[in-house]
């Protein structure tokens, strides 16, 4: 009798163990399969006391997959690419910065249309007002580009051309190669006729507004020419053979 109880007991103990490392299993599973998500499509920033955030929609029109984080990282990259070959400090992502880049890029993409102003005619430096405060302390400016994209997914070689046809302007060039800015914010967004829209927000080092707006245009400029001396001096760069820079 005591026999067939321990045997019944040990068939108990060993099935309550075998559940317990079943749940454990489970329970690591769903540990890891949570944490390697990818990042949230919610966009957060904080005004003072308030917190704002939207959801990133659908970004390609075409119906192809794209996801903002990925696209972001490829035109930062290219982006950068340019900058270090230029002698500059490269771009850091600045969230407040990355929120106005999206909401303008889906404002263009909405209404056809590749400008700084927004389609209800709201000012850039109003939308930087709305998303980092009337009291910011950092240098801001914008710049907006559209053009059109083959056929298929939007990919890291899209993105490098797209990034490379910028320079062909002056006045682009110039705003990317601004060495002011330290931070920016990428929006990107794809119509269904192929046309992509891509919004850039550019940011300073924090307490630098208030002596930027004291200058007038030419100080400005002497300003930012001696920066990107002085910058290129700190970094040991120098002009590479056959460069006009």
């Amino acid at each position: 009798m005591n026999n067939f109880l321990c045997k019944t007991c040990n068939k108990i103990i060993v099935t309550i163990l075998l559940v317990l490392v079943l749940l454990t299993v489970v329970a690591v599973f769903i540990f890891f399969t949570s944490t390697d998500e990818k990042p949230s499509n919610t966009i957060e920033v904080t005004v003072g006391d308030i917190t704002k955030s939207f959801d990133i929609p659908e970004l390609d029109l075409r119906g192809y997959p794209m996801d903002h984080f990925e696209v972001e990282q490829w035109f930062l990259t290219r982006l950068n690419y340019h900058r270090d070959n230029y002698g500059l400090h490269p771009y850091e992502i600045y969230n407040p910065a990355r929120a106005i880049s999206i909401r303008h890029s889906l404002d263009m993409r909405e209404h056809s249309f590749s400008r700084i102003t927004s389609s209800d005619g709201m000012h850039h430096q109003d939308r930087h007002a709305l998303w980092m405060g009337d009291d910011r302390i950092k240098v801001t400016s914008a710049l907006t580009a559209g053009h059109a994209l083959p056929d298929g997914p939007v990919t890291q070689e899209i993105v490098n051309d797209y990034t490379d046809r910028l320079f062909e302007r002056e006045d682009k060039h110039s705003f990317i190669m601004n060495p002011t800015y330290y931070f920016i914010g990428i929006g990107f967004s794809v119509e269904e006729d192929g046309m992509g829209r891509l919004s850039l927000t550019f940011a300073s080092r924090p307490n630098e507004r208030d002596a930027h707006r004291a200058r007038t245009p030419e100080e400005r400029e002497i300003h930012e020419q001696e920066y990107l001396e002085r910058v290129r001096a700190e970094r040991g760069w120098t002009p590479p053979e056959n460069s006009d820079d």
